[in-house]
């Protein structure tokens, strides 16, 4: 986590405007930290309906297959480069 972490803040930093960098930074990691207590409810509420702790895992893959997709759907490329239509 300690490689993750960095990169996606800079990740959020980078696209940000300079006037409201520090804002989507502390929004990025409210919504990231509030995941780590909605994940581990989800998770464990999961797994007690399911009977199993295999229906947790099968609940992130889904999970993880969802926010994938949206963000391929809404993401948009910044980098000038790569994103040459603009």
């Amino acid at each position: 986590m300690a490689l993750l972490y960095p990169n996606l803040s800079a990740a959020v930093a980078d696209i940000a405007h300079p006037n409201w960098r520090g804002s989507a930074i502390g929004t990025y990691r409210f919504w990231r930290d509030l995941g780590y207590a909605v994940g581990a409810l989800g998770l464990g509420i999961v797994a007690h309906l399911g009977g199993s702790v295999t229906w947790g895992f099968w609940f992130v893959v889904i999970a993880m297959f969802a926010s994938g997709a949206l963000v391929w759907w809404w993401g948009e490329e910044t980098h000038p480069r790569l994103n040459p239509a603009d």
